[in-house]
């Protein structure tokens, strides 16, 4: 498949009635775009002619680092789903059902991890990419450059989506956690 027909299929299936892919896939996948072009710019100066050994040496690990968290950030984009589908299934136990209630906040709070989870990937490609930004060929810089307001705006959508499910959560340690991390999101973009 080429990789327009890949991207098309997804923005078909975002802009559908159903509710996933939805906000916190979008935040994902805006994220592992951004990881893929800081990925891209890097691995493209590294194998330029021109670029030294010194710049080599320093790309490499933040090549496979970035390699890694991108593999997370294609994760978390079907994991998003998951737990939106995880809070359909509690909300459709039986209302009398003892666990019923539980279920729902566990979902939840599940619901809310997955974004949590994905602004702080999406700061950890941020952190990589301070470290290689200098290094970057300037022919490629502007797309470092779009790497980061990928890897920005995604964490303020993964915002907005651990408030939507926070909303709802009634554990109040587990707010103040949420707010916390919210809070640190916010500083990063």
């Amino acid at each position: 498949m080429e990789w327009f027909k890949a991207a098309e299929k997804f923005n078909e299936a975002l802009a559908s009635c159903t509710p996933t892919p939805g906000g916190g896939a979008a935040a994902a996948m805006a994220a592992a775009m951004g990881c893929s072009l800081a990925l891209m710019a890097g691995a493209t100066t590294y194998n330029r002619k021109t670029t030294s050994p010194e710049v080599k040496q320093k790309l490499e690990p933040s090549l496979r680092k970035l390699g890694a968290l991108k593999a997370q950030l294609n994760h978390l984009i079907q994991e998003d789903g998951n737990a939106y589908s995880a809070y359909v299934v509690a909300k459709q136990l039986p209302k009398d059902n003892p666990t019923r209630q539980q279920a729902m906040q566990s979902a939840l709070v599940y619901a809310a991890r997955v974004p949590a989870d994905t602004a702080t990937t999406a700061i950890e490609c941020l952190r990589e990419i301070d470290l290689i930004k200098a290094d970057i060929a300037p022919i490629i810089l502007s797309d470092i450059h779009c790497a980061s307001h990928l890897l920005k705006s995604a964490i303020k959508c993964s915002i907005e989506n651990i408030r939507a499910n926070m909303a709802f959560i009634k554990d109040e340690a587990v707010v103040k956690k949420l707010t916390q991390q919210i809070n640190i999101f916010v500083k990063s973009c």
